[in-house]
């Protein structure tokens, strides 16, 4: 149980790294746009973070009540921009992947997001997600859990070796009573920036430590 605990908690922070800010032409840029309908709301900057990390990104000033930011894409890596500077504040996720990402905001809450193209990886990033919540929280009292959340990845990894998508597959399989050679083996599926996250190599590590203390 103390292994599942851990992995649990490494799962739901298993969310990507590496981003840069504006400044290459030649990369792929998804832009970060937002509305603030009630000027009496609205704040100076709002904050773009690494969700992976934690990693502070960029402070995006508020300008007329708008913003825009644009960001090297990176289909491997989940972001958010957090509304508000206090406890208030409220964080919307979102892959770069080369959309263009548009929150519309209204008193302390997001009342439209909006991704284009109609193709947006972020579109199934979004129905993903309720899906994988909902197993992970049946999986200490469904016996049926550990079956889906097995299927769920695996279909996310076949389907998404290279992205995000690919990634959340590949982490929360760890949670599926895999065997050690199994996951290795779906690890290597993924493409390999995503073999690289810090997540995945973390999880490897654990597999080699309990293996040299059998």
């Amino acid at each position: 149980m103390k292994r599942i605990n851990y992995l649990v908690m490494l799962a739901a922070a298993a969310l990507m790294a590496g981003c840069g800010a504006n400044s290459d032409s030649k990369v792929e840029q998804t832009v970060l746009v937002g509305h603030f309908h009630n000027t009496d709301d609205v704040p100076e900057y709002v904050i773009l973070f690494n969700e992976d990390t934690g990693e502070e990104l960029a402070n995006v000033p508020v300008t007329d009540g708008r913003f825009r930011y644009d960001i090297p894409s990176d289909k491997t890596t989940l972001m958010s921009v957090r509304f508000g500077q206090d406890d208030n504040g409220w964080k919307e996720k979102f892959v770069p992947t080369g959309d263009t990402v548009r929150y519309e905001i209204d008193g302390l809450k997001t009342v439209a997001e909006e991704f284009a193209p109609e193709t947006s990886l972020n579109f199934q990033v979004r129905d993903s997600a309720p899906i994988l919540a909902d197993v992970l929280s049946r999986l200490e009292t469904d016996s049926a859990a550990t079956g889906e959340l097995r299927d769920y990845c695996l279909k996310l990894i076949d389907e998404h070796p290279s992205d995000f998508l690919g990634y959340w597959g590949l982490i929360y399989a760890s949670l599926a009573q895999v065997t050690e050679e199994e996951w290795l083996a779906l690890v290597d599926k993924v493409a390999p920036e995503i073999q690289a996250k810090p997540h995945v190599q973390a999880l490897k590590a654990q597999y080699a430590t309990s293996r040299e203390e059998k």
